[in-house]
């Protein structure tokens, strides 16, 4: 299979984050002056504190629902390091290529397979779809303001697309996967690759259905949601504090649903533009100034975006100059 070059690959997450900037300033077209104003003398240096605590205690969750999905061949320093390394990718490579050095590092760390540590990978990213709709149908809930209510239909379909793309995968594995095995074997014989087919995406979609049972994922799926409901709003609401706006809770619901969906489409690293135009957007949902959604969203991708690239630029570049894997 021929992969994308690397130089088109670049242009296209240019292309994507280029046109997700250029809405985000017509958005605030007319406001920009305000976010000055907004910001000018209102940063707040005495959260950062508390910020980095969350954003540690968001590590650590990650980490401890990672190792439950891999059945804890991996230690606790071990999950830990493998989501530094995550969170720390997501915000410096393209298409949350974050996800795909955890992979490795896991497959190195436990001694498993790739394509099982895949399979894992897989189950994490339907829960984390569930848990989007579900926050979308709580701000929903919560956000009964009329502005709100004008966008409703919008905030339903991505609900409802988020629900619909995890249930549907779900389905193609779980009842029609020696199904979906049979037409993949025909297609990778036909590329010419039927021993990668054999050794990789056999076992790949084989432990997904394994592995994708209630009991399994009831577990990490509850800490997924409370950390979504908890720490991961609450940071939300720091980070708009940090650079002098009000956030309600409920708000920060739609805030964190909204950006959510935009990084969940492939863009440039950490989602650049496509974050952004997300969040301004959810402002403008609320019927609030565009500018206030551009200085928290730029604010909530500064702060996480500093508490997660040092620790995995030092963990890989440890891990690249000694060739020993860390933990």
């Amino acid at each position: 299979m021929v992969n994308t070059p690397p130089s088109r690959k670049s242009r296209q997450a240019l292309i994507v984050s280029g046109v997700s900037l250029a809405l985000v300033a017509f958005l605030i077209r007319e406001d920009w002056k305000d976010v000055y104003s907004i910001l000018q003398g209102r940063i707040s240096p005495s959260l950062l504190w508390p910020f980095s605590l969350m954003a540690l205690a968001i590590a650590l969750i990650y980490g401890y629902r990672w190792r439950l999905l891999l059945k804890l061949k991996l230690s606790h320093r071990a999950s830990l390091i493998a989501s530094a390394l995550c969170l720390g990718g997501n915000m410096l490579l393209p298409a949350r290529g974050g996800d795909l050095l955890r992979v490795h590092y896991s497959h190195l760390a436990a001694d498993m397979p790739h394509a099982e540590v895949l399979s894992r990978l897989f189950v994490e990213k339907v829960i984390d779809l569930v848990t989007i709709a579900a926050v979308g149908v709580l701000a929903s809930a919560f956000l009964r303001s009329s502005s709100v209510s004008v966008y409703s239909p919008v905030l339903t379909v991505f609900t409802v697309a988020a629900l619909a793309i995890a249930i549907f995968a779900v389905i193609v594995v779980k009842c029609f996967g020696e199904l979906l095995l049979i037409c993949l074997q025909h297609l990778f014989k036909f590329l010419g690759r039927a021993a990668f087919f054999e050794k990789h995406v056999t076992r790949l979609i084989r432990d997904v259905d394994r592995n994708f049972t209630l009991s399994a994922i009831f577990l990490p799926s509850l800490i997924t949601m409370t950390m979504w409901l908890s720490i991961y709003a609450l940071s939300y609401v720091l980070a708009a504090k940090f650079v002098g706006v009000a956030l309600s809770y409920q708000e920060s619901l739609l805030v964190l649903f909204a950006g959510a969906v935009g990084l969940m489409l492939p863009a440039a690293p950490s989602g650049v533009g496509t974050f952004h135009a997300s969040v301004v957007s959810a402002f403008v949902f609320l019927g609030r100034s565009p500018a206030e959604g551009v200085l928290v969203a730029t604010a909530i991708h500064l702060l996480f975006f500093v508490a997660y690239v040092v620790p995995a630029a030092f963990l890989y570049g440890r891990w690249y100059f000694t060739r020993n894997i860390p933990g």
